[in-house]
């Protein structure tokens, strides 16, 4: 019978934050070579933090696998909650009180989707380039299930931009700006010559994004399903950047915004329709959590995108 491993805790150590940001590191390579360059440390150091950290939690933390290393289930448990220990040490630095954009080295990081229209994304990196021109925008996609709002808490993003109204209440939101709903269709399309009514629109298949939760359909589903219409979807994609040329030949419609429906029909035999009912516009929403609210770089970073939503809309 194999006998449990015995952990015998090195005198005086403490879970200290170099400590802290070495089981960060290990957990999220999985590695101690790759952790050891992530930190810019040599490997030999790691090793010595990786034996004192399985002496403080009691745990292997990382086993082989064949010829690979695999986190344990305690190590798995440990990611969310370091990263989150990890973001909220960060808002004590002196960064945080002397923050200058022209001298900063931030690494912003936002989640959002492809649904906003480009000139935001132009707008928006200008900005910061311009007045922080060593920082870096660290650009995501929002992913499914609602998980950017998991990683603003953990500290994994700093911001997310999202086109769900009502972000949960231990988040701080403002909205950017709205768009009218309308319908996007090949130049070719039976509608795009006799016009779209509501009936023809119920009738038709749809291309559509990929559902935020399974059964609970997207932000248009709910907006729709609010003025009693359902309809039949018949593709959904998370690649939006596929929207174009799926509807330049097929017979399916797409529901969006009236700046993005722009931008795609300049460049692709499309026609955008008018929404062929009264709808709720699309409000885009910027988010972030509460213990980042008061942090001097992303306060100024939050500014710059609301600055660059409200250029577009100016235009």
């Amino acid at each position: 019978m194999k006998e449990e491993a015995s952990f015998e805790i090195e005198p005086g150590r403490r879970l200290d934050e170099s400590l802290l940001r070495s089981l960060y590191a290990l957990l999220v390579e999985a590695s101690v070579s790759r952790g050891a360059a992530r930190l810019g440390i040599q490997q030999p150091a790691l090793s010595r933090h990786l034996k004192a950290l399985r002496q403080l939690t009691g745990d292997e933390l990382l086993v082989r696998v064949g010829n690979r290393m695999v986190l344990t289930q305690r190590g798995e448990s440990l990611v969310a909650p370091t990263r989150r220990i990890l973001a909220d040490l960060s808002l004590f630095t002196r960064e945080d009180f002397e923050f200058s954009p022209d001298t900063a080295r931030n690494n912003f990081r936002i989640a959002a989707g492809d649904f906003l229209p480009r000139r935001f994304y132009e707008e928006m990196i200008r900005r910061v380039r311009t007045a922080a021109p060593d920082s870096v925008i660290d650009l995501r996609s929002l992913g499914h299930r609602f998980d950017h709002y998991k990683q603003l808490g953990e500290g994994e993003i700093d911001v997310a931009i999202t086109i769900w109204p009502d972000p949960p209440a231990h988040l701080r939101s403002v909205r950017l700006f709205a768009d009218e709903f309308v319908c996007v269709v090949s130049k070719d399309h039976p509608l795009a010559k006799t016009g779209l009514t509501l009936e023809a629109y119920c009738r038709a298949p749809h291309l559509s994004s990929l559902e935020q939760l399974p059964g609970q359909g997207t932000v248009l589903d709910a907006l729709i399903a609010g003025i009693g219409v359902s309809v039949h979807t018949a593709m959904r994609t998370q690649y939006l950047g596929l929207v174009p040329p799926i509807l330049a030949n097929s017979d399916l419609i797409f529901s969006t915004g009236r700046r993005f429906a722009q931008q795609i029909a300049a460049d692709h035999p499309l026609v955008v329709l008018p929404f062929p009912a009264p709808i709720k516009p699309i409000q885009y929403v910027l988010t972030w959590h509460e213990r980042t609210h008061k942090n001097r770089a992303l306060r100024w970073f939050r500014g710059e995108i609301t600055a660059a939503a409200k250029a577009i809309t100016d235009r």
